[in-house]
């Protein structure tokens, strides 16, 4: 029988700022499978030059706009958001939903795309694809989670927790 998780931890970047090869290791999906990546320098150019446009890195303000956006859409889907950190690069979501962790985060994904862009950001990639999705079904992993989001991130910076 299938538990149903308390909670989502759902990571994702901005794009162009983790490409496949770099100096840290990154997932690769083929066929169903996913192989973990080495840093390689003739990979990482690769994709560098595949890049459509400039990595996108946020500032304070766009980092706001992105943390409002999930609150919002928390609120409106009546998720329950535990935690969020928006970085410069990448954001730190911890959600329960009914919904699927992958609509979820396509969700997400989408609305703080459109804010961004209602706000002026004219960005034509914000996000790289997809993302980490992982589920958490105890009360001590979703604990060691929100204590990662506010306090393993460096600066306080942008995040919000417990009870949206």
């Amino acid at each position: 029988m299938y538990n149903q998780p308390l909670a989502y931890f759902i990571t994702f970047t901005t794009y162009g700022t983790w490409l496949h090869g770099d100096s840290r290791q990154s997932v690769l999906v083929e066929n169903h499978s996913t192989k973990i990546i080495a840093p390689n320098e003739r990979f990482y150019e690769h994709e560098q030059q595949r890049m459509k446009s400039r990595a996108v890195l946020f500032d304070e303000a766009m980092r706001q706009l992105v943390c409002d956006a999930i609150v919002e859409r928390c609120l409106w889907k009546e998720w329950y958001l535990h935690a969020c950190h928006v970085r410069r690069n990448h954001v730190h979501i911890l959600v329960h939903s009914s919904e699927s962790i992958d609509k979820v985060m396509v969700s997400l994904k989408a609305w703080c795309t459109r804010k961004l862009r209602q706000s002026g950001h004219q960005l034509p990639k914000v996000w790289t694809r997809h993302g980490s999705t992982q589920y958490v079904f105890t009360n001590a992993k979703l604990l060691e989670k929100i204590h990662y989001i506010v306090h393993e991130q460096g600066e306080r910076g942008m995040f919000c927790v417990a009870g949206v």
